[in-house]
């Protein structure tokens, strides 16, 4: 098994067991003093894992051949790159020609990495996702490979993609990718064809990153409040927590409106807020109801993405179970169009796979798969009275107005 090959078992397996999988990480120090950024390392894989506390935590993954390193000094390397992104445990799979000495094992164990032979993953792998093991799931690399490749075709793409696929993983707190991914996804919205279905892959990946802190944040807010009583409670909390704090979040406003001031600008009393913060509040809400299944939406927006790659059925593993995990997840890409100002019709067909998908689970009978294909770009082909239950509520934009 070639590192190649350990990777992309090791992606999977994490992907299996519910985690949002990163493939390839390069690592950079945030603080480098170089204008141009200097790799000091990568990271194989990289799992983000939901806790029962309404929380992420961080396991690392690392595939090598060793020759004359030892295992131990291999997972010596790995902890130091546990403690840079306080990450809590880590996974080893090498390929060596002499087994692993048990002490090795206990050793790396006992600072919370997993250290595996090449041929014993197959046993580690069905014995955690029991009883058929990973195999049989479709989360495949490759599909997130061929979507990173994206900027060789479309260069304008590629700061967009650099801070998807790189830069996020680096910065260290997961709640400034809420800020940081609608910016991004604004310098970009102009290069977004919404006729390229590539593209629709591309903002369900940035929706899914999105969506990792929008489930930090929701986590946070339940444990603190469990549900707001009042909206202004909910918008007081997230305001401080998005900026990271009070005191920061004044002076951030108070920059700001000195900044409008010194253009001549009214500021017209407007406060500090991400774009579409109505919306955004609704979002929150809506996930307060089911703070555990935020923690799901990124998982299933990778899959959503990785379909139309693959250009396959959309979401056909979803189950009727998924139905509100589902609406969570299209409110998410609805939310991310709108605040990232990306084009109205990518919005519009998007939101059509996931009214359909939700139409499909629930006229379907139980644990019966739909009988007719439901091939990418097909939607228009589904009967209007079908989704009509589904679509009573949703409003497909025509336009998008800034707040």
């Amino acid at each position: 098994m070639k590192a190649a090959t350990q990777k992309a078992k090791l992606y999977r397996h994490f992907s299996a067991r519910g985690w949002y999988a990163l493939p390839e990480i390069p690592v950079f120090h945030k603080g480098g003093v170089y204008e141009s950024r200097r790799l000091i390392t990568d990271i194989d894989v990289l799992a983000l894992r939901p806790r029962a506390e309404l929380d992420w935590e961080l396991v690392l993954g690392d595939c090598k051949t060793l020759k004359e390193q030892s295992p131990a000094n291999r997972a010596i390397w790995l902890r130091g790159l546990m403690d840079h992104f306080s990450a809590t445990s880590g996974v080893i799979i090498l390929r060596r020609k002499q087994p692993i000495e048990p002490d090795h094992k206990l050793f790396a164990s006992s600072f919370r990495v997993t250290l595996l032979d090449e041929e014993e993953f197959g046993n580690y792998d069905r014995a955690l996702v029991f009883p058929e093991g990973s195999s049989r799931f479709d989360d495949d690399l490759k599909e997130h490979q061929d979507l990173r490749r994206l900027p060789g075709r479309f260069p304008k793409l590629k700061p967009f993609c650099e801070y998807l696929f790189a830069l996020a993983w680096n910065e260290g707190d997961l709640l400034n990718l809420l800020r940081r991914v609608i910016g991004e996804a604004r310098s970009v919205a102009n290069e977004i064809d919404p006729q390229r279905e590539e593209h629709h892959a591309l903002i369900l990946e940035a929706s899914g990153i999105f969506a990792i802190g929008l489930a930090r944040s929701v986590g946070v807010i339940f444990n603190q409040f469990l549900q707001p009583k009042s909206a202004h409670e909910l918008d007081e909390a997230l305001k401080v927590l998005i900026w990271g704090g009070r005191s920061q979040y004044n002076f951030i406003a108070k920059l700001r409106n000195e900044m409008i001031a010194s253009k001549g600008k009214p500021s017209n009393g407007s406060e500090l807020a991400l774009p579409e913060w109505e919306r955004f509040l609704e979002l929150v809400r809506e996930m307060l109801e089911s703070p555990a299944l935020s923690f799901e939406v990124p998982q299933l927006l990778r899959r959503a993405s990785a379909s139309l790659i693959r250009r396959s059925r959309f979401l056909s593993s979803a189950s009727k179970e998924d139905l509100l995990l589902l609406k969570y997840s299209m409110m998410t890409v609805r939310y991310l169009c709108r605040a990232g100002k990306l084009p109205p019709d990518a919005e519009r067909e998007l939101t059509k796979l996931f009214v359909v998908r939700q139409s499909e689970l629930v006229h379907s009978p139980d644990n019966v798969t739909p009988s007719r294909s439901l091939e990418i770009g097909s939607s228009a082909n589904i009967r209007e009275t079908e989704i009509k239950h589904v679509t009573e509520q949703i409003e497909l934009p025509v336009e998008i107005t800034p707040k």
